[in-house]
């Protein structure tokens, strides 16, 4: 019960404060306004950190009095605290926060915060840079509206279960009263914002929780697994966003220090999301990877191995997507324009070489973890979930074989010779063919190696299967996502009917769905056959016959009508063109899948 009651008194007190904050420093004037590097429009107060940091050391004063290594804790936060203030009011460096974020972290380091698995002389340099890093990335991640307070609460929520499971009570409550300072402003802060934390708020949460994941949490883990990795899990969101802006803005010859739209929320709006939708798929994100810290605590080391595994090579395909979707030219560096003009089309052709270069690196990269994954699984099912010592050297020996004959056979049979967005049936053939392949040779090359001693057919069969979906479902999803995202970009284009929900009109916009060019929205089909009427086709709907066109028209607005019927006669084109004219709507014939 004293839980619930750290986290509502904490709640209350940041919910309660905040609009008292907002009110002062609108008076005051120290608010955020529009510039060309953030993504407000509007004059937004700024300090709302005050009220979390304010709710956070109240409860904690109140209820931690005498905590062992509680004032150096609280000395930690208090000067990250005001080192944001001072920020959010004059302005300081990007040198000058580091240092004095080193200096903050190296306050907390010296009451006895650290980690404790590894020795001193590594674990005090090691602490202060992951205090320092996880400060900087919540700094980075407070770049929409909720986004940096909603994140934050959630990882706070992460750690205290992973705290509780580990009977770690004292961590578990300061856990939970920054969830509660956190959630308490997030009503403020959500779309649309009426108060910014500002670095003072965003700081200080980067701060406690790096500091919070360190003290005493994991020290009961009896994995050096469990110990780096729940941390990295519970602020997966955070890491994976300070990764991507440094590794795009790097790439792109610009300072990863000056702020920018290039954000992984930023990015996802680009695609056409709504502020909302992106900010809530990265609470879905980090809760996932919340709770997957939380599985670790109750499954055997290798299983979370394969499940953090699969998490990643997800969470890196997301970036390796969002970069290559939403490079937009304005952003890209500038690159001199050559003497020599056929110097200049050779190096355009260089760099497409190495692009192409990189995706197949990518997916070899891919599939190599693939196939680990699939093999140890196939162990995982074949025993239940117990994997001894004489079944750890069979794989130790035979996984190198699977990994060189596996990566050959797909080589072979065409499966990198494919681009993931425009996966189909015949992709996943030279998949089947590939495992299918790869699994006879690796069989044939352990029999002639270790005479198949010790090895389960079972393990084989399984293997082949589990690689199959997992292959398969990593590259359907990057179509299926890309997909998605470009049918919520319609809504930005012309609104159009395609007449004719056949083959042409399916294949018609299936292309522009995938070509932006095209610039349309396609808000439904017409069609004369009276089966069709209410079905759907790609999840636009048949609306009705051509005697239904100067109503629809009328009703969405239409901009244009595509006629998608290569086969209709002289008759029912004229037929149709005229009922465009008479509604004053243009239209357009379609021929295969292009306009004329």
């Amino acid at each position: 019960m004293k839980f619930v009651y750290l986290f509502l008194t904490s709640f209350f007190i940041s919910f309660l404060l905040t609009p008292l904050v907002k009110l002062i420093a609108g008076r005051a004037g120290v608010v955020a306004k529009p510039k060309e590097d953030r993504w407000h429009r509007n004059v937004v107060p700024l300090m709302g950190g005050i009220a979390i940091y304010a709710a956070f050391l109240i409860v904690f004063l109140f209820y931690f009095k005498g905590m062992r290594g509680g004032f150096g804790l609280i000395v930690g936060a208090t000067s990250i605290f005001l080192l944001g203030v001072i920020d959010d009011l004059k302005g300081l460096s990007p040198q000058a926060k580091i240092v004095g974020q080193i200096v903050c972290a190296s306050l907390t380091v010296i009451s006895g915060v650290t980690i404790n698995i590894i020795p001193s002389i590594v674990a005090v340099p090691l602490t202060i840079i992951w205090i320092v890093g996880i400060t900087n990335s919540f700094n980075l991640l407070d770049n929409m509206d909720g986004l940096s307070a909603g994140v934050a609460s959630i990882a706070s929520l992460t750690v205290f279960a992973c705290a509780m499971a580990l009977k770690s009570y004292e961590t578990a409550a300061i856990s939970l009263i920054l969830s509660g300072a956190a959630l308490g402003f997030l009503p403020h802060n959500f779309y649309p914002a009426k108060i910014f934390m500002g670095d003072c708020g965003a700081m200080f949460l980067g701060f406690m929780l790096a500091v919070i994941t360190v003290m005493g949490t994991w020290k009961e883990a009896s994995h050096l697994f469990l110990v780096m990795f729940i941390p990295v899990l519970a602020l997966a969101v955070p890491i994976f966003d300070t990764i991507f802006v440094t590794v795009t803005r790097t790439i792109d010859g610009r300072s990863v220090a000056k702020g920018g739209k290039d954000h992984t929320s930023h990015r996802m709006v680009f695609l056409g999301w709504h502020e909302k939708k992106a900010v809530t798929v990265l609470y879905l994100i980090s809760i996932l990877f919340g709770l997957t810290a939380y599985v670790s605590l109750y499954v055997k080391t290798y299983v979370s191995a394969i499940i953090v595994t699969l998490l990643m090579i997800v969470i890196f395909s997301l970036g390796v997507f969002l970069n290559h979707t939403t490079r937009r030219k304005e952003e890209a560096p500038e690159m001199p324009l050559p003497r020599n003009i056929s110097y200049y089309k050779n190096q355009y052709e260089l760099i497409d070489a190495l692009l192409k270069y990189k995706r197949v690196i990518f997916e070899v990269l891919c599939d190599f973890f693939l196939i680990c994954i699939a093999y140890f699984s196939s162990y995982i099912i074949r025993y239940e979930g117990i994997i001894d010592n004489y079944n750890f050297g069979l794989i130790a020996k035979s996984l190198p074989i699977l990994i060189v004959v596996n990566l050959l056979a797909f080589s072979v049979t065409g499966v990198y010779g494919n681009i993931w967005r425009y996966i189909g049936l015949n992709e996943i053939l030279n998949i089947v063919k590939g495992i299918i392949l790869g699994s006879a040779v690796s069989t044939v090359t352990l029999l002639v190696a270790f005479r198949f001693e010790g090895f389960s057919r079972m393990i084989f069969i399984l293997d082949a299967m589990i690689l199959l979906i997992l292959m398969s479902s990593v590259r359907v999803a990057f179509r299926l996502f890309r997909e998605q995202i470009f049918v919520s970009l319609d809504s930005k284009g012309k609104k159009i009917l395609i007449f004719g929900a056949g083959d042409t009109g399916d294949a018609f916009l299936r292309e522009v769905r995938k070509n932006k060019s095209f610039n349309y929205w396609p808000v439904g089909f017409i069609d004369d056959d009276l089966s069709k009427q209410g079905r759907r086709i790609q999840g636009v709907s048949v609306l009705g016959v051509r005697s239904d066109i100067p109503r629809l028209v009328e009703e969405h607005s239409i901009d244009e009508v595509i006629i998608a019927i290569p086969s209709a006669n002289d008759k029912t084109k004229e037929d149709i063109e005229a009922i465009c004219r008479e509604s004053g709507t243009q239209y357009h014939q379609v021929n295969g899948i292009y306009l004329r």
